[in-house]
């Protein structure tokens, strides 16, 4: 796929790296339940390990192992699973705070026709899971997902647009500075 981008050849994103507590844990569960090959593990000269699991042909997830790891931070380096003072309380990870500058979640798009099926699969694996939430923007496109955490508390998400990309992707155009202050409702910033 061409890239997007006006000012760099872009070839997607390779991989996205984070960290883990057990690197056994971590492939049990991206390789054993979600199903993606561990590709290549690097060694750190002795400080711990960097592996990667191939999620498609073209982009992968990564993950650091340190021997001296620091501790975790749920709400702040990461999303709390936990709705929080957010409504619906259902949503579980999706409405979870997090810190700036710091991941909320990593989504995977699958298709629609399979969401339940994979929500089900999650479970039956005894993975919990949220329910599936319906999203819908003001111009009425839809994406369902649920949500669910790695054995680190990594809150990931399946998610599928009720309609296709390819036909919201032909009717993109990209935000411009000059429309900031009248894309901001009420201070907020908003895109459409």
């Amino acid at each position: 796929m061409p890239t997007r981008s006006t000012n760099f050849n872009l070839r997607g994103i390779g991989h996205v790296a984070l960290t883990c507590a057990d690197m056994q844990n971590t492939v049990d569960f991206y390789q054993g339940i979600l199903g993606f090959p561990l590709i290549k593990t690097l060694d750190l000269a002795g400080h711990g390990q960097h592996f990667f699991f191939q999620v498609t042909e073209h982009d992968g997830i990564a993950f650091f192992f340190f021997n001296n790891m620091n501790p975790q931070a749920p709400g702040v380096a990461g999303a709390s699973w936990t709705a929080g003072e957010m409504t619906p309380n259902t949503a579980r990870g999706l409405v979870g705070k997090s810190a700036k500058g710091s991941m909320h979640h990593l989504s995977f798009g699958v298709p629609q026709d399979k969401l339940e099926e994979y929500r089900q699969k999650l479970i039956d694996a005894g993975i919990e899971v949220s329910d599936i939430i319906r999203q819908t923007d003001v111009n009425g496109e839809s994406i369902n997902s649920f949500y669910f955490r790695d054995p680190d508390g990594i809150l990931l998400e399946f998610s599928a647009w009720e309609e296709a990309l390819t036909s919201r992707e032909l009717e993109f155009s990209p935000a411009r500075a000059e429309e900031a202050t009248a894309r901001r409702r009420e201070g907020i910033p908003y895109t459409v």
